[in-house]
């Protein structure tokens, strides 16, 4: 195996050594929160899972709050490390960790105030209201572990220690399992239970990332922070096509919710529950891959190397096929041992609706992971608008329109069907940023020679 790996160009190993812990981080994270609604589902019942499902858009919000950091701050960090900069690398990564945790605090405090508000805006029905609000309330608690142990997991990987990160990752989902089954199962709290279990996770994934960073080992250093609105501004306009990404969720499973209540009931929002956990699975996994290769492209965009992002890019688009393929023969060969996962078949009228969406659902896992792809690579060369324009066109813009246009024409099946549709328009409009771009700043590859990868005393690239 090691004989295979040696054989590979140095960028493929690269690719390799970074994509591998993000994608497993990914994973270990999509798990556990599959675990939950396991958890949910099997001991409680489905319109726990249902209102669990309906609170998910909170959760994605914090996320993309931190991603809007993280990302731009990464970013920033990594084309910094290229140019050799330490002085500005410490400074945005303090500048990252002291604005989420303020903005932490700040969002904790205004949710709890307006919790009630919250649970009916983000579609709570009479038969799950307590359990959305039991379940908010805990979770908006944690909020400030969420954002803070969200941003710091990327950080780490920046940082030059992309296995780490997979370890946190892994030690806040042992944590998440081993709560779930205490207070879901042996201490039965319902929603509450599945909730702290989740909340204290993510607290100790923070103090682990914390631990990494105040150690010795760590490239990046806590410093004295002082306030720069331009590095600020960059970094939130730098994370924004991520931050939209990671909010589409929250605003995916929104508008479907919205539309499922009106046609489906609570049942429709159970088996919708079932799907989304799944399809977080997927969507995270793509990420995981533009994860991966972020640092990287950005690092060679500092070094201006164009040859080698390019390469970057290409691996990451080979590796989403084999994911999505995957995937969606899992989807179609196995629907209902995946249903039975959440659900007792003996609740027969919603897992039935669970086995007929996750049918039609999973085509759309085919063309996800190209768009995530290509939005994280406009976002790692700075491209922003670019970045931005896929973003919303499939989290937002799409959805929108598709949902409102094809349910009244194809009743269930229209609901079931949307993210084929939307993701092909977006695909096909991402194929043409990029062409554009690609016209723009081609750059022929050095006629003779091998890529120049990193030299070996680079800090972000040498373990």
């Amino acid at each position: 195996m090691r004989n295979v790996f040696s054989s590979l160009s140095p960028v493929t190993r690269q690719f390799l050594r970074y994509l591998v812990p993000s994608v497993s981080a990914m994973w270990f994270f999509s798990i556990y929160t599959m675990i939950d609604g396991i958890f949910v589902g099997r001991g409680v019942g489905p319109l726990a899972l249902a209102a669990v499902n309906t609170a998910m858009p909170y959760i994605n919000t914090i996320f993309a709050v931190s991603l809007l950091a993280a990302v731009g701050s990464s970013t920033m960090i990594t084309f910094a490390m290229g140019r050799e900069e330490w002085d500005r690398c410490n400074h945005y990564f303090t500048l990252n960790v002291v604005v989420l945790t303020v903005l932490g605090v700040v969002i904790t405090g205004l949710s709890l105030l307006f919790l009630n508000e919250i649970a009916l805006f983000l579609g709570a029905t009479p038969e799950t209201m307590q359990d959305v609000k039991d379940y908010l309330r805990i979770i908006i608690i944690f909020s400030t572990f969420f954002m803070v142990a969200y941003s710091l997991e990327v950080l780490v990987k920046a940082d030059g220690f992309p296995v780490y990160s997979t370890v946190f990752v892994v030690v806040a989902a042992v944590t998440n399992i081993v709560l779930d089954y205490f207070l879901v199962i042996l201490f039965p709290l319902g929603v509450r239970g599945a909730a702290i279990a989740t909340g204290m996770s993510q607290a100790v994934a923070c103090v682990g990332c914390l631990v990494h960073f105040l150690g010795r080992k760590s490239n990046l250093k806590l410093v004295r922070p002082r306030w720069d609105w331009h590095a600020l501004k960059r970094m939130f306009v730098i994370g924004f096509p991520e931050a939209l990404t990671e909010l589409s969720a929250a605003f995916c499973i929104f508008f479907f919710n919205l539309t499922i209540v009106r046609t489906l009931g609570a049942y429709g929002l159970a088996a919708f529950g079932v799907i989304m956990y799944l399809n977080n699975l997927v969507l995270m996994t793509m990420i995981g891959i533009n994860q991966g290769m972020q640092p990287l492209v950005s690092y060679y965009n500092g070094r201006q190397e164009p040859w080698n992002f390019r390469r970057i890019l290409s691996l990451g688009n080979r590796t989403a096929v084999f994911f999505s393929l995957a995937f969606l023969a899992i989807a179609q060969l196995a629907p209902g041992f995946l249903v039975a996962l959440f659900l007792d078949p003996r609740n027969s009228e919603v897992f039935a609706l669970s086995l007929r969406g996750l049918r039609m659902f999973s085509l759309g896992f085919l063309l996800c992971g190209f768009n995530v792809i290509l939005a994280g690579y406009f976002t790692a060369l700075k491209e922003t608008l670019r970045a931005t324009v896929i973003c919303l066109l499939r989290g937002y813009l799409l959805i929108a329109l598709v949902l409102l246009a094809l349910p009244p024409l194809l009743g269930e099946p229209g609901i079931w069907m949307a993210p084929v549709v939307y993701e092909a328009i977006t695909l096909v409009a991402a194929l043409g940023l990029y062409a554009q771009y690609a016209r723009a700043h081609h750059r022929e590859k050095p006629a003779r020679g091998p890529a120049r990868p990193a030299p070996r005393g680079t800090p972000a690239l040498e373990h």
